[in-house]
């Protein structure tokens, strides 16, 4: 989990780059806050509860929480290994 204070821009930000990842349904979320106001928790599109958001003055405390659709997001966005294939240049050593 990760917390972090946004301003209402910052928040809608955030927003968009979980709905822009997959994470998150962005539409339904703006749908809520356009209906009902800022929602408390919102959960992945897989349900599981990827953050909770408390109103704390004129800012929005917001808790990531760690879901596996995020690191598989992060995991497909930065792949943790490259895969060395017959383009590579590979220098001998000539060190003796």
């Amino acid at each position: 989990m990760s917390q972090k204070n946004y301003s209402l821009m910052e928040f809608l930000d955030l927003i968009e780059r979980e709905g822009n990842r997959g994470i998150i349904s962005k539409e339904s979320v703006i749908e809520a806050m356009m209906t009902k106001g800022i929602p408390r928790l919102i959960n992945d599109i897989r349900g599981a509860l990827r953050l909770t958001v408390d109103k704390n003055g004129a800012n929005f405390s917001v808790t990531q929480h760690h879901t596996e659709l995020a690191a598989e997001s992060i995991g497909a966005i930065y792949p943790t290994a490259i895969p060395a294939n017959d383009n590579d240049i590979r220098i001998p050593d000539t060190a003796a």
